[in-house]
């Protein structure tokens, strides 16, 4: 797919959010930070160096050091190794001073995440910067990334679409294949070779690459995590599927509700306040909305439906290149509240209902905010589909 992504606009897109925050240079060591400015799969631990004049290098892992040269647009990239002096700190701290940068305002990336793959500064590369640079000052920076990577241009955007239309098919494939005694994995299988086929480079997810649940195993309380098992399909098992996807670096994530079998009385209300709650969200992800009133609507829908009290308490989170853009969750709770929805910004509507007894249904769709509501960049239906046995 021959779509340019303009590396230039994202890192001057970068250099106004430091000027913002006040850094001279930003070392970013997120996961999403250092795959939005390479613009290359760099799947170990790395650093990206940024300065206000727009100097740019990567610190990349001696093994991968000729592939990501390759892959990426940049031209410096130094390699390291997990050794004494040598080491990834060690290797930037060299080219912070080689830049003349031993006094600037250093932009760090501190937090702390669920996702265990994030790749915040740890406290010991963080003492490392204080010790070997004890005329710096720094700053943690974790809005620089977030706020630059926030909206999407038209390229980018093109990129999650076709990602996207892969796991739109893998769905349609599993659909296809589904019967009764099949097992969660084996119909998961179905899905994921189809990705590969299409050209999905990576699964991204860390709850198990694709998910997968049927059965009494849709409906643990609060889960929104189940990796595909040996448990068998049943008539009357609803199901759940959910793929993540991966294409030149960008990402999507996309589930879909199945019952093999007509649904009782249970399941079908179940999937009509499923249907109405997930509208709901679409509709609500309009440029202007802020994250507190997008996530009112849904609870409102979920509240008067009576499932409120089964359903996980956050309704999506943000979406980009690998690593996981969760900027900005739609929880809530401060900070994130008083966000305003941008036209082109792409969030991935969520929801996560499971009643005991009854099933689960789960929703995740990356979705395109404009102005006059959310456009989903899927063509798979919210509503279930009913697999006719």
């Amino acid at each position: 797919m021959n779509i340019q992504v303009d590396h230039s606009k994202r890192i001057q897109r970068i250099q106004k959010e430091m000027e913002a925050v006040g850094i001279d240079v930003l070392i970013g060591t997120r996961m999403v930070s250092v795959t939005f400015v390479a613009g290359a799969f760099v799947p170990w631990r790395a650093a990206v160096v940024v300065t206000r004049e727009g100097h740019v290098e990567l610190v990349n892992f001696m093994i991968d050091q000729e592939r990501v040269k390759a892959e990426s647009w940049m031209d410096n990239i130094t390699p390291y190794a997990p050794i004494p002096g040598m080491d990834m700190p060690d290797m930037v701290l060299h080219r912070i001073r080689e830049l003349g940068l031993e006094k600037a305002a250093i932009g760090v990336e501190l937090g702390h995440s669920p996702r265990g793959n994030t790749g915040y500064l740890t406290s010991t590369e963080f003492d490392m910067f204080k010790e070997g640079l004890p005329q710096a000052t720094f700053v943690n920076a974790l809005s620089v990334v977030d706020r630059a990577g926030y909206i999407k241009d038209p390229g980018e955007i093109m990129l999650m679409r076709q990602a996207t239309a892969m796991a739109d098919s893998a769905i349609e494939e599993v659909r296809q294949a589904l019967c009764v005694g099949m097992t969660e994995a084996e119909a998961i299988g179905i899905g994921e070779m189809e990705l590969r086929r299409l050209g999905s480079e990576y699964h991204w997810a860390v709850t198990g690459s694709s998910e997968a649940a049927s059965g009494y195993r849709t409906c643990y309380n609060m889960c929104g995590t189940t990796q595909p098992t040996d448990k068998i399909l049943q008539a009357g098992d609803n199901m759940i599927v959910d793929f993540h996807p991966m294409y030149r670096t960008f990402m999507s994530d996309l589930s879909h509700n199945y019952i093999l079998g007509e649904p009782n009385a249970a399941q079908q209300k179940l999937a009509d306040a499923y249907l109405r709650a997930a509208e709901t969200l679409v509709a609500h992800l309009k440029a202007g909305n802020t994250v507190g009133k997008v996530w009112h609507a849904v609870n409102d829908s979920l509240t008067k439906d009576g499932y409120i009290q089964y359903t996980v308490p956050f309704f999506g989170h943000g979406l980009g290149v690998l690593g996981h853009e969760w900027y900005p969750p739609i929880g809530n709770s401060d900070p994130y509240t008083e966000i305003v929805f941008e036209e082109n910004v792409i969030e991935v509507g969520f929801l996560s209902i499971t009643v005991p007894g009854v099933g689960g249904m789960r929703l995740e769709c990356p979705i395109r905010v404009t102005p006059s509501g959310g456009e989903m960049l899927s063509s798979t239906p919210l509503a279930m589909t009913v697999v006719d046995l």
